[in-house]
């Protein structure tokens, strides 16, 4: 695979994990008999999904739920700094024991 095939699809979805999302997301739908937008000449489904986003075959609607702020979603508010951690928040929590069980899970 072309290593700049990356950089070029970042300039589409900026947010890498977004992109990793996204690709996930067309690779399945290939895999499953979608229709390719681009020439699939020995290519396998996951670096065609990546060639396709560089390429920019997709509309807006498309790559909508991987954009960021897309949909008017926002991003979780900030902790409220009165809120405590169920332990206490000292790191004092009891620790249990490991199980020593000696069964092998085949």
């Amino acid at each position: 695979m072309d290593p700049h095939v990356v950089f070029d699809c970042q300039k589409v979805v900026p947010n890498r994990f977004a992109l990793t999302l996204a690709a996930a997301a067309r690779s399945r739908a290939l895999a499953r008999g979608a229709e390719p937008r681009l020439d699939a000449a020995d290519r396998c489904v996951g670096e065609l999904a990546l060639h396709e986003i560089a390429a920019g075959v997709f509309c807006e609607r498309e790559l909508a739920p991987f954009l960021p702020e897309a949909g008017g979603r926002r991003s979780l508010p900030p902790p409220d700094p009165a809120s405590r951690l169920r332990d206490g928040g000292d790191g004092s929590a009891a620790v249990a024991p490991a199980s020593r069980s000696r069964e092998t899970v085949h």
